[in-house]
């Protein structure tokens, strides 16, 4: 019976060590893009959905055409439950073409929307940046779309967003989506 006792207390040593979970592992993992992303930085912090939500192409005039692409960033912070993160590009036609898309002559503007959510429903703040912004004509706005083909639309923005508790700097601002999955409204 001794010779078995060494072996067997050795198995249930190992078994019991590999299963143990680590209580001061207070990292958060890494938040990585998926191959479909919305992501950008806001004052710092990093937020990123893989289009859980729609994205929209419709006419929005005779002229004009919008695309309007949103992701919810479920990571809870200390203030909020969620976070909305959207861009709307006026397109000024009906195609999506590669371009810069900042600052529109008429129509609805181009923007870039934040916002934090209390809860599932209840909207606590939120801030935008405009590409027709009258009251900061002048702050940092651009959205331009770097990649246009078969499958995929994909861009880069940034820019200063207002909101009622002041302004935030967007940052690094990524999309990537799949034509098929953009939803055609009219």
């Amino acid at each position: 019976m001794k010779p078995l006792a060494v072996p067997a207390f050795m198995l249930i040593l190992f078994l019991f060590s590999s299963c143990r979970k680590d209580h001061n592992n207070n990292e958060q993992p890494q938040k990585k893009p998926a191959v479909e992303f919305i992501s950008m930085k806001v004052d710092g912090g990093f937020f990123v959905d893989s289009l859980t939500t729609k994205s929209f192409f419709q006419r929005s005039s005779a002229a004009n055409s919008l695309l309007e692409i949103e992701g919810i960033d479920t990571a809870r912070g200390k203030d909020w439950a969620k976070v909305r993160l959207y861009v709307r590009i006026n397109l000024g036609g009906h195609e999506i073409k590669k371009g810069v898309y900042d600052k529109v002559a008429s129509g609805i503007d181009n923007s870039i929307d934040w916002q934090t959510y209390a809860d599932e429903i209840v909207l606590k703040d939120g801030y935008r940046a405009s590409g027709s912004n009258q009251r900061h004509p002048d702050a940092p706005f651009r959205i331009e779309i770097t990649r246009v083909d078969d499958i995929f639309v994909e861009g880069t923005f940034y820019g200063r967003a207002y909101g009622i508790k002041g302004e935030k700097e967007v940052t690094e601002g990524k999309f990537k989506i799949a034509k098929e999955k953009i939803e055609k409204l009219n």
